[in-house]
């Protein structure tokens, strides 16, 4: 077998790995979802969500979107799952009609939702084991980022500021960890990756560190 052969079956080797990793993740989560309910769980859906309105009690779908990683269209499905149950209102904006806000109820306010803790997922590895670990998805993630060309252009910078300075610097970093697959919960343990929305990786909330 030529050299060229082995990369590509040691590369086909280490995707099915990670295929085999990331089903794994989503059959925890969904065991964990359905003993808890779809609002108990801050890490996704429905509870995501709720948790940072917790934080943002009224807050404009595009930057609930936007510090949360996820597609607009992906979130009003959300959101209108939370509104049926009473959690929360949505209502066109005074100052523009264009814009709709998002708004916590006093029962999604009373919602319990459980408190994040370390679940020992990486347990098998010492600690030594995991900081390497991490250090390799850090170099993959940025390798990747470079090859597909992922990264917040000019415009998503202009608008992070302008959402910074509507939210407040400390409310909006809270916020955005949970863009990052971190954990506002997590009080001095900001998650380092974590399963992002629909349990992928990457710069929205997956395997690995923080992005370039």
């Amino acid at each position: 077998m030529d050299e060229q052969n082995e990369r590509e079956e040691r590369e086909i080797e280490l995707l099915e790995k990670l295929h085999r990793l990331m089903w794994l993740a989503h059959a925890y989560q969904a065991k964990n979802r359905m003993e808890a309910g779809p609002t108990a769980d801050v890490s996704r859906g429905q509870g995501r969500v709720l948790a940072a309105l917790k934080m943002q009690p009224e807050i404009r779908t595009k930057d609930l979107a936007y510090v949360l990683g996820i597609r607009t269209q992906s979130l009003n499905e959300l959101l209108g799952k939370l509104e049926e149950n009473g959690f929360v209102t949505r209502e066109p904006s005074a100052d523009d009609k264009r814009v709709v806000l998002v708004k916590l109820t006093e029962k999604g306010r009373n919602e319990e939702q459980q408190e994040a803790t370390l679940s020992g997922l990486f347990d098998s590895l010492n600690e030594e084991e995991q900081e390497k670990l991490a250090e390799y998805f850090d170099r993959i993630i940025a390798a990747w980022e470079e090859q597909t060309g992922i990264g917040a252009d000019d415009a998503t910078f202009d608008w992070e500021a302008a959402a910074r300075e509507r939210l407040g610097d400390e409310k909006f970093d809270r916020l955005l960890s949970m863009r990052r697959g971190g954990n506002p919960f997590l009080r001095g343990h900001e998650m380092r990756g974590g399963f992002g929305p629909g349990g992928g990786f990457g710069p929205r909330g997956g395997f690995g560190g923080k992005k370039k």
